[in-house]
């Protein structure tokens, strides 16, 4: 990956985190310290649903696992630009981008933020469970709804978009409009970079 278009990801994805920790903390409870609890405080702790993890096994090849932790009720809306967007540039003979993207917006300063509802990371395994032969087929970050507009000038495209896919396309300037279906972003080990947005349509 170029490395301006590795800083600005980095960049990106830290605000994503902020943006999701300020989005879930009360003001009030910004500044903490640690404090010990009794046992009796501690047997009446409970809690649920911020965030889950699971080992699935595929159901079909044995070999095959999938790890998946889960923010269910994390909510993130943004609006942010990017210069240039590169990812993946491999292949044989010819070598390519997955990505190549300039001008990029997500979110809209007229149809408003690009709004994740629940974030998730999920990794598929082979042989997730013998270190000496495991391997790391994928990994998927994303959300099962995403709301809002993506707008480049998508000089290389690979994914998929309410159902059709583009490997290393040239969609030109577009603006992709997710109306809340699932998206991530894929790391395959065969595949490269791709994007997959459930439900959505470009102009």
């Amino acid at each position: 990956m170029h490395k301006a278009a590795s800083r600005k990801i980095s960049i990106f994805l830290t605000g994503f985190i902020l943006l999701a920790w300020v989005a879930i903390v009360p003001p009030s409870l910004c500044v903490a310290g640690m404090n010990e609890l009794s046992d009796g405080e501690l047997s009446s702790v409970h809690a649920t649903g911020f965030s889950s993890f699971t080992i699935t096994p595929d159901g079909i090849d044995p070999a095959i696992s999938y790890a998946k932790m889960s923010f269910n009720t994390m909510t993130v809306s943004t609006y942010t630009t990017i210069d240039t967007l590169k990812m993946g540039y491999w292949g044989t003979p010819t070598k390519a981008w997955d990505q190549e993207w300039s001008g990029v917006k997500l979110g809209s300063t007229t149809t408003g933020d690009l709004v994740f509802d629940g974030l998730y990371i999920e990794a598929k395994f082979k042989n997730i469970t013998d270190s000496s032969t495991r391997q790391l087929e994928y990994l998927r970050i994303g959300t099962p709804k995403l709301t809002g507009d993506i707008s480049a000038n998508f000089t290389s495209f690979s994914g998929t978009i309410g159902g059709t896919t583009y490997p290393r396309t040239n969609l030109g300037t577009q603006t992709i409009t997710s109306t809340g279906g699932g998206f991530y972003l894929s790391l395959d080990r065969s595949g490269g970079y791709s994007f997959y947005f459930g439900t959505g349509s470009h102009l």
